[in-house]
């Protein structure tokens, strides 16, 4: 029998992508990061679960939302944050409704993107969204690149 992946969150930026990965697979859940080239969208860093695994996902994720109402962009700023101080998280409500493909595993209701982290580090991610973001370092993680991996330095 073949047991089928699902993407189950999209990222414009790998760093992101690699956090919740690895919160994932830590919590004994086998996962994986593949790009996924889109002319339609920038989330290109997807991450992937086994279909049967998704239940036991989001028992051990225990999702909760730090933020919600954000656009798509502001959402990907908001994960690159979280991610440069080691906070995983999931972006819902935007493509919570399914891209195809896509499993959603935080259903919201809530207009635009939602931000969700483990709940064990909800605390901890509220208070980095509250400290205020300098105009400039928003302006870099919004046009960073991704490192070359074959650059040495």
């Amino acid at each position: 029998m073949i047991d089928y992946t699902d993407i189950i969150s999209r990222f414009s930026e790998p760093l992101p992508a690699e956090t919740l990965a690895k919160f994932i697979a830590d919590a004994g859940i086998p996962c994986d990061v593949v790009e996924n080239w889109s002319v339609f969208a920038l989330e290109r860093y997807c991450v992937r679960v086994q279909r049967s695994r998704l239940a036991e996902l989001k028992d051990a994720l225990k999702l909760t939302p730090v933020a919600n109402g954000l656009s798509g962009p502001a959402a990907q700023i908001v994960a690159g944050q979280l991610a440069q101080v080691n906070i995983p998280c999931y972006i819902g409500g935007w493509h919570g409704f399914g891209r195809w493909g896509d499993e959603p595993i935080k259903e919201t209701a809530e207009p635009g993107a939602v931000i969700s982290v483990p709940e064990s580090l909800s605390k901890e991610a509220k208070r980095v969204l509250d400290e205020p973001v300098p105009e400039d370092e928003l302006s870099a993680l919004a046009l960073r690149t991704a490192p070359d991996p074959q650059d040495p330095t």
